[in-house]
């Protein structure tokens, strides 16, 4: 996954070091932009000499999108004048007035913003400007590449276009889509694809790889397995998470072996195989205190209470639920602990003892009212009503019925602000 990654960078900075290509269109869904801005935002770093602009606003028409460009650009330029004043150094020139003139068109605008950047860069030494506008959502796609065709050089390279470099997101299909866009002078495209298979492959690839660290080559494997068991390979999950096991044993880290035999209490579960993951989770258990790691002791441990459930085992599932519970409490995580109090009710309610139920879930329904988790609240109070009906407790099942109803009507405005 490393290596895909830092592929993409490197192409990333050929295109700005390079010198025949004004624009760079880097194609890929909407989940894969936040990669690429980040990867922009590394090669920045990275950078020592040229200036950087990046934009990620969604797009939605070309006057607000450009509008709010400039405003971006308006930001950074205060935030250079700031620093230049502290350094007793003379301002920035002031933004042209026509960026902000709407009888201009917003192409226009934008070519005029990005000139103006470009006669900042010192012209000692090779500085380039890289003005990157990076939207995560484009709500119309053909406004989008409209604005963006207007900056491919048709007629070659113009005055000041020399150290530029334009790099625009786009959808996975332009070549398809707009393919004169995609195959027009002066312009790259590069796609990050990083779906599912193309990631899986990149991740075993990087857990086979020798050169690389032990340490990093078990982290890639450990992807590699957690895609295993997401997909119910259930046979392969279970022989890479054996390979881990030895090498956490061998480097003495506790932690990832509870995190490794937990997971292979999923497996085995999942596999209809309980005393197997039974025997995982109670060995998951004492690593994680070892560990000091209080969310893996939960998960362990309740692990085992849904296991004890789902063997019909109540007593036991009570007892885990109970520990679960205590667990999530000393962890400030209310939720999980309201989950617990629920299990624990549940499991109660199946040996018959209603009145420990009802105690069960009123402490988790309490708990949800308080601050403030209404799905968790219905599903206690469903539950009380069962057990206020077999205890015959008459008022608390009422007082129930109506905080459900009250829970199921939405709330008007009016009655918020009262």
């Amino acid at each position: 996954m490393r290596k895909l990654l830092d592929a993409f960078k490197g192409e990333l900075t050929d295109f700005v070091e390079q010198r025949n290509d004004l624009l760079m269109l880097i194609t890929c869904t909407e989940n894969e932009a936040p990669i690429t801005l980040k990867l922009l935002q590394d090669v920045e770093q990275e950078n020592g000499t040229d200036v950087f602009l990046l934009f990620a606003d969604d797009f939605v028409a070309p006057g607000p999108y450009v509008d709010v460009a400039i405003e971006r650009l308006r930001e950074q330029h205060q935030l250079a004048d700031d620093w230049l004043a502290e350094q007793d150094r003379e301002p920035l020139p002031p933004l042209p007035e026509a960026l902000d003139d709407q009888n201009l068109s917003p192409v226009r605008r934008l070519g005029m913003a990005m000139m103006y950047a470009r006669s900042l860069l010192p012209r000692d030494g090779d500085h380039r400007l890289i003005w990157a506008m990076m939207p995560q959502h484009i709500h119309d796609r053909d406004a989008y590449l409209d604005l963006l065709s207007t900056f491919i050089p048709q007629r070659g390279l113009q005055p000041g276009m020399q150290g530029l470099r334009l790099i625009f997101r786009e959808e996975s299909d332009t070549e398809a889509f707009r393919p004169e866009l995609a195959g027009g002078p002066r312009v790259r495209t590069r796609s990050l694809v990083l779906n599912q298979a193309v990631i899986q492959q990149a991740l075993q690839e990087e857990a086979e790889d020798e050169s690389q660290p032990d340490e990093q080559r078990m982290q890639a494997l450990l992807s590699v397995a957690l895609f295993d068991y997401a997909h119910q390979r259930n046979s392969a999950a279970l022989e890479k998470l054996k390979i881990l096991l030895g090498y956490y044993q061998h480097t003495e880290n506790t932690h990832m072996q509870a995190f490794v035999i937990n997971t292979a209490g999923d497996v085995y579960q999942r596999d209809n195989q309980p005393s197997r993951a039974q025997h995982c989770y109670e060995c998951a258990v004492p690593l994680t205190i070892e560990s000091k790691d209080p969310v893996g002791f939960h998960t362990a441990v309740k692990n085992l209470a849904d296991l004890a459930f789902a063997q019909q085992d109540y007593a036991l599932a009570e007892q885990h639920y109970n520990s679960a519970q205590q667990i999530a409490a000393r962890m400030l995580d209310p939720e999980a602990k309201i989950r617990d109090l629920e299990r624990r009710g549940l499991s109660q309610e199946h040996q018959g003892a209603y009145q420990c139920a009802v105690i069960s879930w009123e402490e988790a329904a309490t708990l949800a009212r308080s601050i403030g988790l209404p799905p968790l609240l219905h599903s206690n109070l469903e539950h009380l009503q069962r057990g206020y009906r077999k205890l015959g407790q008459t008022d608390q099942l009422a007082a129930a019925n109506e905080e459900l109803q009250h829970l199921a009507t939405p709330v008007s405005i009016e009655e918020q602000a009262a």
